[in-house]
């Protein structure tokens, strides 16, 4: 899902993916960090439904992350080292930092009297350090907010890449389309089924055989760039795809809450919703990946600064965001008076607040824990492939 740095060669920076990235950790912040904002008026209440779907950032990550890996593999796949390259490669990438949070906040836990609340029980605990988080809720039945739950997420995507790198090693890209058009398929009637046997629920959220179609179409993006005959194509098609799928995901949701309620919203979200998220998403991703270096608003905007920033340190603000959340909430929001809970302007600073402490501490980590890790990928170089201007220098 999250990865180090621009995208960049020796020849060009696709800095419009790092834009990217820092879209989709905003959304997730938004969400998160919506609930500090008193809803003190009509306004606000819609602002805050508006935040609410932030969680959508995940599907952008998603999209993202199979675009990205899928290019690597591809441009790799001729390796002598193939699979030990990309294994290595990722895990000093993603377990450095997950097993060192995990770690500590566990064990502030057990040693902490009385026991934080919304901390992983014991029995629980076995699964985050063997990414399986996301199947809790299937094996349990219920689902309940914990410091750690937003680690689902990376759940499901280190179950995917279990697996995927063994299919783009074994396909021509053909067929490796073809397997990616038909699982995602497959994860859509997956979906709808369990819907219609059940109604919507949150196991369909977090399972992996309901998410996959994300990854699966930021994979499909991948190999549709790597054709030239497909890149003109690419380029009229990408805009108005991504522009169809996500306003008619926005349409769809609008829609059946004014007029069926929110139990219809999460019976279309949980079906065809999140598959359009995940084409019009993969469509904004090949939109800006074939357009890079243009000087087209969306290329500007992609761009900017600050995105590229948050982008920068997305992982490392995915794995912060939430403690920093529930801590403040534990030592400070939850001592609070109401005057100050209820206090619109209060509410604001706090978001911002959070969403600053929540950076720098992302930012800190990245640069005085993290990149010793990722100084160590050198010896972990695919031996015998070229990469391609896209994928060459992307920290996995």
């Amino acid at each position: 899902m999250f990865h180090k740095g621009s995208m960049s060669s020796g020849f060009r920076n696709v800095r419009a993916l790092d834009g990217i990235r820092g879209v989709a950790i905003i959304l997730v912040m938004f969400h998160h960090f919506e609930g500090v904002i008193p809803p003190c008026n009509p306004g606000v209440r819609c602002l805050k439904l508006i935040f609410g779907y932030g969680w959508a950032g995940v599907d952008l990550f998603f999209a993202l992350s199979g675009f990205l890996i899928t290019g690597i593999l591809l441009d790799t796949r001729n390796a002598n080292n193939y699979f030990s390259a990309f294994y290595a490669r990722r895990v000093l990438r993603i377990f450095p930092l997950y097993y060192s949070v995990l770690i500590v906040i566990l064990a502030v836990a057990a040693i902490w009297s009385p026991r934080p609340h919304r901390v992983p029980l014991p029995a629980d605990q076995k699964l985050y350090f063997l990414y399986l988080t996301n199947w809790l809720v299937l094996w349990k039945g219920h689902w309940g907010p914990n410091i750690l739950g937003h680690f689902w997420s990376l759940a499901v995507e280190e179950q995917f890449y279990l697996i995927w790198p063994l299919c783009v090693w074994l396909l021509i890209s053909q067929k490796l389309a073809r397997v990616a058009v038909g699982a995602s398929v497959i994860a859509l009637v997956v979906r709808i089924f369990w819907v219609l046997q059940t109604g919507p629920s949150q196991a369909i959220v977090l399972a992996t055989v309901t998410r996959m179609d994300a990854l699966l179409c930021g994979a499909l993006g991948a190999i549709l760039f790597r054709q030239t005959r497909t890149l003109n194509v690419l380029h009229q098609w990408s805009p108005r795809v991504a522009f169809s799928a996500i306003l008619g995901f926005a349409a769809g949701v609008i829609w059946l809450r004014v007029t069926h309620g929110a139990w219809s919203v999460l019976v279309f979200v949980q079906t065809f919703g999140f598959s359009l998220l995940a084409v019009g998403f993969t469509a904004l991703i090949l939109h800006a990946a074939v357009t890079d270096g243009a000087g087209t608003l969306l290329q500007r905007a992609l761009r900017n600064g600050v995105l590229t920033e948050f982008g920068k340190y997305s992982y490392g603000i995915y794995v912060y965001h939430v403690p920093v959340l529930l801590l403040s909430d534990f030592l400070i929001f939850s001592r609070l008076s109401p005057a100050w809970i209820h206090n619109f302007w209060f509410g604001v600073l706090c978001f911002a607040v959070l969403f600053a402490v929540s950076f720098f501490i992302a930012k800190l980590s990245y640069e005085l824990f993290e990149r010793r890790f990722l100084a160590l990928k050198r010896y972990f170089e695919p031996s015998t492939s070229v990469t391609s201007s896209l994928a060459a220098g992307v920290g996995v």
